[in-house]
């Protein structure tokens, strides 16, 4: 049975990321497993190891019973749910082995959208190296969020690309039959910001031209997939800003997105584009990873 890895955050009230989980659980038929993490400087107590054990435990069993009483709250008794709670402080490390160990169909976790350049909080890990899809939950969504909106690059002539475009649609397409709502897919014309103001190029008639290209790929979507042309997005600019404008204007319930999981100084300093993106959107987002 395929299961989600779902993450606890006992900073907030509400739990949004175990509500999300519970949802597609119930639509999917995937069992929980519901972890929660608790971790503590001991070196106020004395150094006695009989002393940092039973500190330690007594932590373990009061975040358990809040994960408990989480769960009863919930209302969750027809679902199959594991409960776990785990002493750790590298967060992030043991969700990637846990994935390795489990083969998770996804982690859930409610999203943190905030970064600097010299700290990487535990998103950012979880999409770069995440073995498993990883969806992050949005504290605060829009209204009445329905379609499910796919990120792809049509322009690619890449095998690994095109390979990475059609796991994002199956993902995408199964979520939505699953959540009963539309497929919607979204491309990013992008084009040189400084050839445009330099009016080097005319925009719009760049536009019109590459979305004449694409044309018979699109076509080939369409009849694949079985959406009205409708429900393929094309609009100039950079990615980071055509697709949460694209999911805001139909109010997307998630946007499913693929990353290359760019690790190291060249993350930091460039990014990925679903890390770029989550900065500016309002709603849940999957990011998807390359076959390995």
């Amino acid at each position: 049975m395929d299961k989600l890895l779902i993450i606890m955050d006992p900073a907030h009230k509400h739990q949004k990321a175990l509500g999300r989980g519970i949802e597609l659980a119930r639509a999917t038929g995937a069992a929980l497993e519901v972890v929660a993490f608790v971790h503590e400087y001991l070196d106020a107590l004395p150094a006695d190891p009989t002393v940092q054990q039973t500190a330690r435990e007594a932590l373990i069993e009061h975040r358990q019973k809040w994960l408990e009483q989480m769960l009863a709250l919930a209302d969750c008794q027809d679902l199959q749910i594991d409960l776990l709670t785990v002493w750790e402080k590298n967060i992030h490390q043991w969700i990637i082995e846990r994935c390795q160990q489990t083969d998770a169909m996804a982690v859930v976790k409610t999203g943190h959208r905030s970064e600097h350049f010299l700290y990487t909080p535990t998103d950012w890990h979880l999409i770069r190296e995440c073995p498993a899809p990883v969806m992050l939950v949005a504290e605060k969504k829009w209204n009445r969020a329905h379609p499910i909106l796919a990120a792809v690059d049509l322009s690619t002539d890449k095998p690994a690309k095109k390979a990475l475009n059609t796991r994002i649609i199956e993902q995408a397409s199964k979520l939505a039959r699953a959540m009963e709502t539309d497929l919607h897919l979204v491309h990013a014309l992008h084009t040189s910001v400084v050839l445009a103001d330099l009016d080097i190029i005319d925009m719009a008639a760049h536009a019109r031209k590459r979305e004449a290209a694409l044309k018979p790929r699109i076509e080939h979507l369409c009849n694949t997939w079985h959406l009205p042309p409708e429900q393929i997005h094309l609009e100039a600019g950079p990615a980071q800003k055509v697709i949460p404008s694209v999911a805001n204007r139909i109010k997307a319930d998630m946007v499913v997105i693929g990353t290359t999981g760019k690790t190291g100084l060249a993350a930091r300093v460039i990014g990925n584009t679903a890390e770029k993106v989550l900065t500016h959107l309002r709603t849940d987002l999957l990011a998807i990873k390359p076959a390995g």
